[in-house]
């Protein structure tokens, strides 16, 4: 099996879309739903924003990629945090107090989402993908990482947790798209 890992290209925003699907559980569905027009459907929207739009947390330039015999597998999608965000107006509740952990940490490298195609778990990938982020933050000069997790998401905490990763804070979960059962969102932080 030959794997690598590589920076995402322009041409590989609808991968990177469809892993920040995962990552979210649709979290960005609304949001991608406003922009599209005649002439596109939701995925294209998604596709379009994800390659356009810079600002966005998960633009294809913020993305990494695990490859494997060839085939895109997952997808690491983070930046370094340079100072607290602000909230435009217009900004979807749900998505609230999930920015407001991301960026409760200037001088961190925030792991947005890190996500894994169904047919590639298994296989030691989010892992490799945890040691790009930390290499990548580590080049930036970062204090640490940051990542946030749905508190339901046992199985990721942990494996965050067995990473070194430590809770730092939490905020309320918001439901979207129809979706309930988590509670809050964990914020867990890894100091260099």
């Amino acid at each position: 099996m030959n794997i690598s890992i590589r920076p995402a290209r322009r041409a590989d925003a609808l991968h990177v879309a469809a892993l920040i699907d995962i990552a979210g559980h649709g979290i960005e569905m609304p949001y991608w739903q406003q922009h599209i027009d005649s002439d596109h459907s939701q995925f294209s929207a998604a596709r379009r924003v994800t390659m356009e739009d810079k600002d966005l947390p998960y633009h294809w330039s913020k993305a990494h990629l695990i490859e494997s015999d060839g085939e895109i597998a997952a997808a690491l999608i983070g930046e370094r945090i340079v100072a607290n965000i602000t909230i435009s107006p217009g900004t979807f509740d749900h998505i609230i107090p999930l920015l407001e952990l991301e960026s409760a940490v200037p001088g961190y490298w925030s792991v947005v989402a890190i996500a894994v195609y169904t047919e590639f778990r298994g296989r030691g990938f989010a892992r490799r993908l945890l040691e790009q982020a930390e290499a990548l933050a580590r080049q930036t000069s970062a204090s640490g990482l940051s990542i946030v997790v749905e508190n339901d998401n046992t199985v990721a905490l942990g494996a965050y947790q067995r990473f070194g990763f430590i809770e730092k804070q939490r905020r309320t979960w918001r439901p979207y798209g129809g979706r309930e059962g988590p509670v809050e969102w964990v914020q867990l932080i890894k100091d260099f």
